[in-house]
């Protein structure tokens, strides 16, 4: 099932398009800055299943006569337009029961969904107390796994599942029959548990505004990967915002999206971690590392990605390190101590002459360019009487790659950047292979 969204004409925003796939299955993490329209496309959504969202979350003054909200499936189009006579959105369109037991909607509070079932919990607390002593509960291990994997802990073993007329309850048992009802638990172990209870009811989009706002910072980092395995096992998507910086570290590429606004349109592009943490905290920092031997392949690297890697997905630094085994060394200590970042993020690049050598053959993750080096390169075609070469060299004399190099660029005879663009022209489709290598590594979704 495909769901496209279009909001338009609410509040600031002129037009808001966010398409979802439904047979994806998977997190989807929506960013931006405050009021840039994250809560307007969460209360869109439960609009979706809820006629009156707006009218119960949000002032009438967001709306005016062009105001409007399309939902187009890939049987159907409902659209809700405003109408002056109440001064909100309506809709004249039977949206199916089919469509709205697909998407379920969590708003913050004090609108969101688990605030209102504290009342439900306190109704069937008679039942919930029989059920205890005549021991009718079920152990819900699932549940209990998640909130001890989340929470490293044990506490939650003793979690039963009490059902009252088609409703499922969760209660911590005590001694002597004693318990402590969910509603009792803190924000945040009642938050997942009612998100645990809206995977397990079959929608295909669960949304949830603000995921993060009752679990702490250690509990955030845990979150994705047990939403990711339950979007896997029950066929699910869920789509969230949040502010955390340490949930957001978590997500995987093709997960996190910016909501980027200009000139009242906003439109959600995918992004990365760092691009997020740079642009909406001022914080820097890089997804992937190259690690290499010297600052002139350092920056050979960084004219190969300009010419050949154009509008790579993650942000990169390159570091120069010195010597070719002194860089894989580094890059094998960051295996263990990820004090880069995790082993996939980081490679080696070394020169050409490296090639056969230990630090190259027993290790994966290091990669060599097509030439011994830039200086020897240039050297041995100078040496092979290339006219643009000889030319610029002249009379001067030189004694090896390396002195060549430094008279050339020293005496302003060939920048850098110029010899850069001879290797890069004369050997194009060498370095178009290698750059291929680059290209997958800041590219690279997995």
């Amino acid at each position: 099932m495909k769901l496209e969204v279009q909001i338009l004409n609410i509040q600031h925003i002129k037009r808001m398009v966010v398409d979802l796939d439904l047979d994806s299955c998977k997190l989807t993490c929506v960013v931006g800055r405050n009021g840039v329209g994250k809560t307007t496309l969460v209360k869109a959504m439960q609009n979706l299943q809820f006629a009156d969202t707006f009218a119960q979350t949000s002032p009438a003054s967001i709306f005016n006569e062009q105001s409007s909200l399309v939902y187009l499936t890939e049987d159907a189009e409902y659209k809700f337009y405003y109408e002056p006579s109440i001064r909100a959105l309506n809709s004249k369109d039977i949206i199916p029961d089919s469509v709205k037991r697909n998407i379920d909607v969590e708003l913050p509070m004090p609108h969101g969904q688990r605030f209102n079932f504290y009342q439900n919990i306190v109704l069937a607390d008679l039942d919930i107390r029989r059920s205890i002593v005549l021991e009718h509960y079920e152990c819900p291990q699932e549940l209990i796994d998640m909130l001890n994997d989340i929470y490293a802990t044990s506490r939650f073993d003793n979690l039963v599942k009490i059902k009252v007329k088609k409703t499922d309850y969760y209660c911590v048992l005590l001694d002597d029959s004693k318990y402590i009802r969910e509603d009792y638990l803190s924000s945040g172990e009642f938050f997942l548990i009612s998100l645990y209870r809206k995977i397990k009811r079959g929608a295909k989009l669960i949304v949830i505004d603000e995921i993060d706002i009752s679990l702490d910072a250690a509990a955030q980092t845990k979150l994705a990967a047990k939403l990711r395995g339950f979007c896997d096992n029950y066929r699910v998507n869920i789509l969230f915002t949040t502010h955390s910086l340490p949930l957001m570290k978590t997500l995987n590429y093709g997960e996190l999206f910016h909501l980027q606004e200009v000139d009242g349109v906003v439109s959600p592009y995918p992004v990365s971690y760092n691009f997020i943490k740079s642009l909406l905290f001022g914080f820097e920092g890089w997804d992937k590392y190259i690690l290499t031997e010297d600052d002139v392949l350092q920056r050979f690297l960084e004219f190969i990605i300009a010419r050949f890697c154009v509008g790579v997905f993650f942000k990169y630094k390159i570091i120069y390190i010195g010597g070719a085994t002194n860089v894989v060394n580094l890059m094998c200590r960051n295996v263990v101590e990820e004090f880069l970042s995790s082993e996939k993020n980081v490679i080696s690049v070394l020169d050409g002459d490296q090639i056969g050598q230990k630090h190259v053959v027993n290790f994966k993750n290091v990669h060599c360019i097509p030439l011994d080096s830039v200086e020897k390169k240039i050297y041995q075609d100078y040496r092979a009487g290339v006219p643009e070469l000889v030319d610029v060299v002249g009379d001067l004399q030189v004694n090896d790659d390396k002195d060549m190099y430094k008279k050339l660029t020293g005496r302003k005879l060939m920048s850098e950047d110029q010899m850069f663009d001879y290797l890069c022209r004369v050997y194009h489709g060498e370095l178009l292979q290698f750059s291929e290598v680059l290209k997958v590594f800041l590219d690279d979704p997995v």
